[in-house]
């Protein structure tokens, strides 16, 4: 039982059964695990697909649903709300089954909305050309957790940018030259080149995600996945654990154990004429989501 999430599972197993003291014991023993590790969280990844984020979400869901009154869960609360905007699904799964868990958790009734009395969690989306302001006051004695989330689509495209990551596109003909996608005849062959350089050492399991211009098919995609690639003997390309070559995008995974940079390529064929908005290209650590890099968008054009 090496974290915090195992030995909460173990003890919501025991007060399932009947067994409410040894539960307790479990359920101390993991906040004992969780409180007594505030070292940084290794760049490694974890077999069960964890993070502490996600085992503090499992302990505050299991012992709130096994009725354990030895977890702090005004701190684990606390912990979660404190989370940075980019979780990965596991965390947010969990986050989402503590919130669940705690809908009937008494300590949090006494609050109102705009002088309403609400029971439990509440969600509240409100759209920016229809928003009013809302109240929202405690009448009880608990301090309660309210989080504000904004959304939105920016209306300048970002540029290139990252966090322990970069990534790179590249275009190039069949021959190894490098292409401008500025003119780009209808029918031509073209090799993109995805370059992902980690600027820290440690294991990462990763996606890349490619969206294509609309201009743009991808081309063949059983030559590279069969390692059939005589005729581009200057490609030195990484294997990716799967990859997936959809209608609209390119998208890998790849597990990375080092900070060496690496190059990822595909073939697409230009297909239909006009002017197409290119998306970004990015890489994200599936459970590190934070360690993410995008590439600048751009605009291609594709000529009869």
């Amino acid at each position: 039982f090496s974290t915090p999430m195992a030995l909460a599972q173990l003890g919501a197993a025991l007060a399932s059964y009947g067994d409410q003291t040894r539960a307790d014991r479990m359920f101390a023993m993991a906040m004992a695990r969780i409180n007594g590790d505030n070292s940084e969280e290794a760049h490694i990844w974890r077999a069960d697909y964890g993070t502490r984020l996600r085992d503090r979400a499992a302990v505050l869901t299991l012992a709130v649903e096994a009725g354990s009154n030895v977890v702090d869960t005004d701190a684990l609360t606390n912990r979660l709300s404190q989370a940075g905007p980019h979780m990965s699904t596991q965390e947010q799964v969990w986050t989402l089954l503590a919130a669940n868990a705690m809908i009937s958790d008494p300590s949090l009734t006494g609050l109102t909305l705009n002088g309403e009395s609400l029971e439990g969690p509440l969600v509240e989306m409100v759209e920016a050309q229809t928003y009013t302001p809302q109240q929202i006051a405690n009448t009880g004695n608990a301090p309660v957790h309210v989080t504000l989330t904004t959304l939105g689509v920016p209306q300048v495209a970002p540029d290139a940018s990252g966090y322990g990551y970069a990534i790179t596109r590249t275009y190039y003909d069949m021959d190894g030259a490098q292409v401008d996608l500025s003119s780009v005849e209808t029918g031509t062959r073209l090799v993109v080149i995805l370059t992902v350089q980690p600027f820290e050492g440690g294991e990462a399991r990763l996606m890349i995600n490619d969206p294509l211009p609309a201009g743009l098919e991808i081309d063949n995609p059983s030559l590279l996945q069969g390692g059939d690639i005589r005729s581009l003997d200057w490609l030195d390309t990484a294997y990716p654990n799967h990859s997936e070559f959809r209608a609209d995008r390119f998208i890998a995974a790849v597990d990375w154990r080092n900070d060496r940079p690496f190059d990822l390529a595909y073939i697409v064929r230009a297909v239909s004429p006009g002017e197409y908005h290119h998306p970004a290209a990015s890489v994200e650590d599936m459970y590190r989501p934070q360690y993410r890099a995008i590439t600048a968008t751009g605009r291609m054009r594709v000529t009869p």
